[in-house]
């Protein structure tokens, strides 16, 4: 990887940042898409207690650049330990992180001053500032707020797809040994995380009966989409607005998590076989 620094998020791009109340305890997930896992785990977050989720545990999907295409396993991993990294630094110690060529240009004072008063400088050097950054991969808006809301019984994990074109069953296992060395969470989709979808959208076992290796191998039928993603799209008519996490999921959330159960649970035999261990993660959440 040629940039180090992956993390970044649009909504962060503007200087001023929604404030949010920071709860308890966060759960900071790494995943493969930017777009369609980012819609769904914002739904979880934004109607917790109509999940029965208590208020005081969250969900915070790591972002990255539109233009940041890794997402392989390995790249799904590495952006989680990204933030551990950024996490163990702080905030009050950002600057050491800072580009070289930038860090000169400003200067220390300017950017302790931006780090812990930046209303205190011009708001066109601010921007200046945040701009130049930004062209360096930089995202310190983004960086900023999430070296912000930490708890000490935060927890962390992966969520990636088996995707058995792109992805071998040796770089899923590496994966998942590499997070129970680390204490983190890995959550599986195979063959594809539509497939977690799909599972709100249908009894999966009952209709599919005779489908099942059509899932399993979820080849491309058409140059959107795949078997999965395909009946997932036909079922819940995805448009320009996304999911419609609200109508389409929401009231099939914890439904989901039951039909879940009946493909395979062992985390370690997800690689090769049909299924999704999400329902972990929303226990988890509902346990709090």
């Amino acid at each position: 990887m040629k940039n180090r620094f992956r993390l970044a998020r649009t909504d962060y791009a503007r200087e001023t940042e929604e404030q949010k109340i920071e709860p308890q305890k966060i759960f900071y997930l790494s995943v493969e898409g930017n777009v369609t896992e980012q819609q769904y785990f914002a739904g979880i977050s934004k109607y917790r207690e109509e999940l029965g989720i208590n208020g005081r545990i969250d969900v915070e999907i790591l972002s990255r650049s539109s233009r940041d295409t890794y997402s392989a396993p390995k790249y799904v991993l590495e952006l989680l330990e990204e933030y551990l990294r950024l996490r163990e630094l702080g905030q009050e110690r950002m600057i050491e992180e800072i580009p070289v060529d930038i860090a000169k240009a400003y200067g220390e004072e300017f950017i302790r001053t931006y780090l812990e008063n930046p209303q205190h400088l011009p708001k066109k050097e601010r921007s200046r500032f945040v701009q130049d950054l930004r062209k360096a991969g930089y995202d310190i808006n983004y960086r900023k707020f999430l070296s912000t809301y930490k708890n000490k019984g935060d927890e962390f994990g992966i969520l990636i797809d088996r995707d058995s074109q792109a992805h071998t069953e040796k770089e899923i296992t590496e994966c998942i040994e590499h997070c129970k060395k680390s204490g983190y969470h890995c959550y599986i989709s195979n063959p594809c995380f539509e497939f977690w979808l799909l599972l709100h959208l249908s009894d999966v076992k009952e209709e599919y009966q005779s489908q099942m290796d059509k899932i399993q191998e979820n080849k491309k039928v058409s140059h959107r989409h795949t078997f999965v993603s395909r009946e997932v799209t036909r079922r819940a008519h995805h448009g320009k607005g996304g999911l419609n996490f609200e109508k389409n999921y929401l009231p099939h959330v914890l439904e989901a998590a039951e039909r879940a159960k009946a493909f395979e649970q062992d985390d370690s035999r997800l690689a090769g076989c049909v299924g999704c261990n999400l329902w972990k993660l929303i226990g988890i959440l509902r346990d709090f």
